[in-house]
């Protein structure tokens, strides 16, 4: 690997991390309620499904995977704080 797309790989990695970490906050904002509305939950999935996508290199045939593990993943987040 060279130096630079090294580079581009941490920098790609740092803005994944980042991103989800907003996923996991806005998620986090619906803790003292007592259930999400249906458009937030399709938007952080659908965000949280990209994240998944980007972060394996957008390789592959894998959304509905992708889609799947991101509501797997918003849903447990969720059902953890209430």
């Amino acid at each position: 690997m060279t130096s630079q797309s090294h580079h581009s790989k941490e920098a790609t990695e740092k803005q994944t991390a980042a991103r989800r970490s907003a996923v996991k906050k806005a998620a986090a904002e619906h803790e003292s309620s007592q259930s999400i509305a249906p458009e937030e939950r399709q938007r952080l999935i659908a965000e949280a499904a990209y994240l998944i996508a980007e972060q394996r290199g957008f390789e592959g045939e894998k959304a509905l995977d992708d889609w799947l593990q991101a509501e797997a993943e918003v849903d447990a987040q969720y059902a953890a704080r209430h």
